[in-house]
């Protein structure tokens, strides 16, 4: 698994975005991808891709005062495979 995929799961594991409790996509992904180049970042973004088709995370359009944006949230019955693949 990419360790930049790896630090923003325990980071949504450590701040509890699980379930209900969800955090914009964009600003996640932003703030841990900032420091990878481009192929980094093309890595990252086909395993997210593969880790949402797994249902990991759940993906909802939510409705902000600036339009819609994505926001995410990990899948509560996922959680104890999730803690296996990181460690």
């Amino acid at each position: 698994m990419n360790p930049t995929l790896m630090d923003l799961l325990r980071k949504m594991l450590h701040n509890r975005i699980i379930g209900e409790k969800h955090s914009p996509e964009q600003l996640l992904i932003k703030s841990k991808i900032k420091h990878l180049n481009k192929n980094e970042q093309k890595e990252f973004y086909e395993e997210y891709e593969i880790m949402v088709q797994k249902q990991y995370f759940i993906r909802l359009k939510k409705r902000t005062g600036k339009g819609s944006d994505w926001h995410v949230s990990l899948n509560p019955e996922k959680i104890s495979e999730l803690e296996e693949e990181i460690r």
